[in-house]
């Protein structure tokens, strides 16, 4: 079985992330595997050092935030003329290759879904975001166009119980299925205990429905009790109005132990130093990094939103909230319990092991590709 997967952009980010870890555990189980990326950078790297072929070739997505009328219908058709160019080029590159399946990454992209059409060979969707709920998206299609796509799929692929349920309502007739990511352990977990001061990290793209403003409010909330003894760190590119707008308010309220680490290549480093992860997202479509949390036996402090409960259970592995000042209470008893951190820590690392295994997740998806 020779699979085409396709994915919107070449950074390491999670949800290329989950697809390296997928394409280096199909590749291991003797499978065909070929990405179509659109440009040069880490992810190829790594697809070069395993041997894994891939096609350059930008790739438009479908859609996008609407703002206001008049630029997204100028955006409109100039989008949808580029995809019919990629299209017709990605065609070329890979009509005599014998694809089985065309694998869409994400639900941004269209692309793979014409492709498959005019290869006449299977296609799957990979849904890994809540496109409109999260970013505003709307599509550039019209939208029983879109419908049918999803719907006459091979299969829907989603990464978690609530974006399934999500896109059910959306696409009734669709064959969905739940696979969670496989989530692996980059280093061996070795926890440094060099003080008593709680670490609390959040590592996430710096972005308003991540919600990394709540988390400073909960923070300047705890300074006006005068509970200090914790540090707060934001691993995340952004460098964006949000970003600003970030350290302006940290700057504003005096949080001298909240820190901005940037983007961070190997976040096990800053893992090992750490306590307590966060989650803060709005409509987080599964979470690779609230898992590689439980994977380093840190209890997470989650929001009430998209998958996070499905991951997090509350008192169990982690404590959920719904509001900066719930968040602030959490994080006082995670500084205040050190047995409830070690408890929540231990219990959440199992539930990773067990629940969300790339041993696991690898071989449910071969099993639907032998299905379709």
């Amino acid at each position: 079985m020779k699979i085409l997967f396709l994915t919107h952009y070449d950074a390491m980010y999670g949800a290329n992330k989950a697809l390296l870890s997928l394409l280096l555990a199909l590749k291991e189980r003797g499978k065909d595997v070929l990405l179509g990326i659109p440009g040069k950078g880490k992810m190829t790297k790594a697809l070069e050092a395993a041997g894994i072929p891939y096609i350059i070739c930008e790739l438009t997505p479908w859609e996008a935030p609407y703002v206001e009328p008049i630029s997204f219908i100028r955006k409109k058709a100039k989008r949808k003329k580029k995809i019919a160019d990629q299209l017709a080029y990605l065609y070329e590159q890979t009509k005599d290759l014998d694809i089985d399946v065309v694998h869409s990454n994400t639900s941004v992209l269209g692309t793979g879904a014409m492709l498959a059409e005019k290869l006449g060979c299977k296609h799957v969707w990979h849904i890994r975001e809540y496109g409109w709920e999260h970013y505003g998206n709307y599509f550039f299609y019209p939208a029983k166009m879109v419908q049918d796509y999803y719907e006459k799929a091979a299969a829907v692929i989603t990464i978690s119980d609530a974006l399934a349920e999500n896109k059910r309502k959306k696409y009734p007739s669709a064959n969905i299925v739940r696979i969670y990511d496989g989530v692996t352990l980059e280093e061996p977990v070795k926890k440094e205990d060099e003080d008593r001061i709680v670490r609390f990290i959040y590592i996430g793209y710096l972005f308003p429905m991540k919600h990394q403003m709540d988390v400073l409010k909960a923070c300047d909330l705890l300074k006006q009790q005068r509970i200090t003894n914790f540090q707060m760190i934001f691993a995340g590119g952004g460098g964006n109005r949000y970003e600003k707008k970030l350290k302006a308010f940290q700057k504003r309220k005096g949080l001298d132990n909240v820190t901005f680490a940037g983007y961070v290549e190997k976040p096990y480093e800053l893992l090992q130093k750490c306590d307590v992860g966060i989650i803060a997202s709005e409509y987080e479509g599964f979470g690779l990094v609230t898992v590689e949390y439980m994977l380093h036996g840190l209890p997470v402090l989650g929001r009430k939103s998209g998958a996070t409960p499905e991951l997090v259970k509350d008192g169990e592995t982690g404590v959920l909230f719904d509001s900066p000042e719930e968040l602030a209470k959490r994080m006082e008893q995670m500084i205040e319990d050190a047995p409830l951190r070690v408890r929540l820590g231990e219990a959440g690392e199992e539930r990773a092991k067990t629940h969300f295994s790339m041993e696991r997740s690898v071989e449910e998806l071969i099993t639907l590709y032998e299905k379709i």
